[in-house]
């Protein structure tokens, strides 16, 4: 294939990406978090809507701590329509979501808030996955980065916990076994 055909072939495929992607949330992560494409890149395309979302170093820090926010108000709406004897029920899950909630913000790093925003709830994540090795004992710095070390290299989670659409893997394809006639 020549230079100019994969030029074309490019050139037709992010037209397509971004006439199809209407929303700039999911255009900015389709092309830049999923594709990898600069600032630079995206202008050179006359894509210049998307500035805003080009923060600096603590872009990924700031948009994990926005989503651990809107995380947590939709938790505490949640807990406030429940009956009392259900938010007794409900008190180790409520401790550690919100000991996740005040602990997440100092003890990530950009590598684990960036692999952590591809979650929609983060953290439903980090505090079910806190709970199933601590229970109701207390935070200790290094099981906090155990953890996050953890949920990042098995990336087990991914399976469990609802992703972000841009991260959902394709489904593989099944095989269809024989159909035995007798």
């Amino acid at each position: 294939m020549t230079q100019e055909r994969k030029d074309q072939l490019y050139n037709e495929m992010f037209g397509w990406i971004c006439e199809q992607i209407h929303n700039e949330d999911d255009l900015f992560t389709t092309l830049h978090d999923h594709f990898g494409m600069s600032k630079e890149e995206l202008r050179e395309h006359g894509v210049r809507n998307l500035d805003q979302y080009f923060l600096q170093e603590d872009d990924v820090r700031a948009r994990f701590e926005q989503k651990l926010r809107d995380c947590f108000e939709q938790y505490k709406a949640e807990w406030l329509q429940k009956p009392v004897a259900a938010l007794i029920e409900d008190a180790e899950e409520i401790a550690s979501v919100q000991r996740m909630f005040k602990e997440l913000p100092e003890a990530v790093t950009d590598e684990d808030a960036a692999y952590l925003l591809r979650f929609k709830n983060p953290l439903e994540v980090v505090s079910d996955y806190w709970t199933s090795m601590n229970g109701s004992g207390t935070v200790v710095d290094d099981d906090m980065s155990h953890i996050l070390w953890e949920l990042r290299d098995r990336q087990d989670a991914e399976a469990d916990y609802e992703m972000e659409p841009e991260y959902y893997a394709p489904a593989e394809p099944q095989s269809q076994a024989p159909e035995l006639t007798m």
